[in-house]
């Protein structure tokens, strides 16, 4: 069951952070649009290394390295999650506020 949920979401948030990298670099596109899909990608990042960092546990030998950098994964992942949700939701804010005065 782990196996079956850890590789859905391991492809699911690299097709998805690859996606949102593309998009966010393409011309023509506005600065807070292109910030806002960065997030995205920051959010999908985050699953992504969180979900290798809880990979490491599920392991028979958990020797003290495989600890360390799992935690360190974990770490990175749900940091990079958080900070890729408040970038998301204020550039998503200040994109809104910028259509509704060019309207």
């Amino acid at each position: 069951m782990w196996s079956a949920f850890y590789l859905t979401g391991v492809l699911a948030s690299l097709v998805a952070s690859v996606y949102f990298s593309i998009h966010a670099r393409r011309r023509g596109i506005h600065p807070l649009e292109s910030r806002m899909t960065l997030g995205k990608m920051n959010i999908a990042l985050g699953i992504l290394v969180s979900l290798f960092g809880l990979n490491q546990f599920t392991f028979d030998t958990l020797d003290t390295i495989r600890i360390v950098v799992a935690i360190i994964m974990l770490i990175v992942g749900v940091l990079n999650l958080y900070l890729g949700t408040r970038n998301f939701l204020h550039y998503r804010s200040a994109w809104q506020t910028e259509l509704k005065k060019s309207s």
